[in-house]
């Protein structure tokens, strides 16, 4: 869903730059698509059996750094772009904001402040529609504010059932729901999470699909 976001944000700046895009989804691939992962998986342990401490940390460094690399190559092609210091600072300040909610996120840094519905939905859907578009047409309008918003009402969708459904999963195993009438109804785990995680695989293929619609349209009106 994040390289969706890019997509989006950048489909409806008046201006797209196909390289400017490309660049950008591979930073985010390699920033939040394998290292955000990476750095939660040291911290809290979900699939460590697979790949070891050392591997992860791997995982997690090399593509920050890749990142950062190809922002830092983003932030001179904007300078030689536009002529004007403010907008690779201006790329600057999103990159470092970006960076930090890669940390404080998945490392619940601050107490677990910033790990959080709100700020997933901010980090991980309304940025990266707000720096795509904003790589794109150098400002910022309250046109792509209310379209960052837009997909942060997605996001914040998805975690809120996604978070539900692995909260069951958690529990153990359950067997029947009891009604406040005294009825019951026979219901397993699997099938009191069938239909939201269906919402939830239907939430992805939606995003997705605006995504390559707008960047359909947008390259061939």
């Amino acid at each position: 869903m994040v390289l969706s976001f890019v997509l989006i944000g950048a489909s409806v700046s008046p201006n797209l730059h196909p390289d400017r895009v490309v660049l950008t989804l591979v930073a985010y691939f390699l920033g939040l698509g394998l290292s955000a992962h990476a750095l939660n998986e040291l911290h809290v342990s979900h699939w460590t059996e697979a790949l070891g401490k050392r591997e992860l940390t791997v995982l997690f460094a090399l593509p920050l750094v890749a990142a950062v690399i190809i922002g830092s190559y983003g932030m001179l092609e904007l300078f030689a772009a536009s002529g004007s210091i403010v907008a690779p600072l201006t790329l600057l300040a999103f990159i470092i904001l970006e960076t930090f909610f890669l940390f404080a996120y998945n490392t619940d840094a601050f107490n677990g402040a910033f790990h959080s519905d709100i700020w997933f939905a901010f980090s991980w859907a309304a940025l990266p529609t707000l720096i795509s578009y904003y790589v794109n047409a150098l400002t910022v309008t309250s046109e792509a504010v209310l379209v960052a918003l837009a997909m942060a009402a997605t996001a914040s969708i998805e975690i809120n059932l996604s978070r539900w459904c692995k909260d069951f999963r958690r529990r153990s195993s359950l067997t029947e729901m009891r009604f406040a009438d005294g009825t019951r109804q026979s219901m397993n785990t699997l099938q009191l999470l069938a239909r939201p995680e269906k919402s939830l695989k239907l939430i992805v293929l939606a995003v997705d699909l605006m995504a390559i619609g707008l960047i359909v349209y947008k390259l061939f009106p």
